[in-house]
């Protein structure tokens, strides 16, 4: 048991703290975002993972200061006759205060995300009309060029006439290709699960830096799946039409945020040029993804299957 607390907290302490900056180091990411986005994402949920674990093993396991608490809940103290130490009150005491404080800072940003797309989606239902011929697209009347999606089961992404008066067919179908990558590929959880996290665990790096790196590598990985369909040209003449402006809470749009993005979206687009790729990046990171998220997971499994019984 010492040697999984062990493990562990090395988890945390190479996930959390030490994979973000080398992930963003790493000059391959350009090339290939939809790897970067797999290995960001192993090492949100291994550290996830290994918190967990490690929180609950300090609440259960008689050698850790918060073990008393499985004895309170099951009043098993009468039976055991052991005194409960002020280390382990205090222990107890603060890994809950921990864990509702973590709680209480992530759950209400899950729940105001998932408000405020249902509350934008029954806006749209009021306010927005089908595009004739495609089953997943909806029109907004709005003289800004925007194109955006926001998951749901009806007609996920929105059109304003704005953008329709303004793309060809080439550009529309590259914009809305763009769109299905982020709705097929469930980015808007990937952003989710890093905003949650990051409110949750600020004092982690990995976590910071995740909630501002990987908007930019998802626009990276659907531009890739837009443009490996449909060419690079009408992608370009999108983005240079469009205009730049932030959408709702938990919205993915074409367009970026600032046009400092939206200029380097173009420029790699553009440039014939790919950034240098490592030999077997692709192998290599598959394998660091299976274990920032398997080793932890194992070694959680390991920790509950020998925790004691609490009676």
């Amino acid at each position: 048991m010492i040697a999984a607390i062990i493990a562990l907290a090395g988890c945390v302490f190479l996930l959390g703290h030490l994979a973000g900056p080398m992930l963003l180091r790493a000059r391959w990411s350009a090339g290939l975002p939809g790897t970067a986005v797999a290995l960001w994402t192993a090492a949100l949920t291994g550290t996830m993972l290994a918190l967990t674990g490690l929180t609950a093993i300090a609440l259960v396991w008689p050698s850790t200061p918060g073990h008393r608490l499985v004895d309170w809940l099951a009043d098993c103290l009468p039976k055991d006759g052991h005194a409960i130490s002020p280390a382990a009150a205090l222990g107890t005491v603060l890994l809950l205060a921990a864990g509702i404080t973590s709680l209480s800072l992530a759950v209400p940003r899950v729940v105001r995300t998932v408000r405020e797309r249902r509350e934008h989606r029954q806006m749209l239902d009021v306010v927005a009309g089908d595009l004739a011929g495609t089953p997943d697209v909806r029109v907004l009347e709005h003289p800004m060029p925007m194109i955006y999606c926001l998951p749901a089961r009806e007609r996920p992404i929105v059109v304003t006439t704005g953008a329709l008066d303004r793309l060809g067919p080439a550009e529309m179908e590259a914009v809305l290709a763009h769109e299905r990558a982020h709705l097929r590929q469930r980015h808007h959880l990937v952003l989710m699960l890093a905003d949650a996290l990051r409110a949750a665990v600020p004092w982690l790096g990995t976590l910071r830096l995740a909630h501002t790196t990987l908007p930019g590598l998802l626009e990276l990985a659907a531009d890739d799946h837009a443009a490996h369909h449909h060419g690079r040209a009408p992608l370009i003449g999108a983005l240079q039409k469009l205009s730049v402006a932030s959408c709702s809470v938990g919205a993915l749009a074409v367009n970026p945020a600032t046009t400092h993005i939206a200029r380097l979206r173009i420029a790699r687009l553009t440039s014939p040029d790919t950034p240098p790729r490592l030999p077997h990046v692709r192998s290599l990171s598959w394998f660091a993804v299976a274990a920032a998220v398997g080793v932890p997971a194992v070694l959680v499994t390991l920790g509950v299957m020998m925790l004691p019984l609490p009676c």
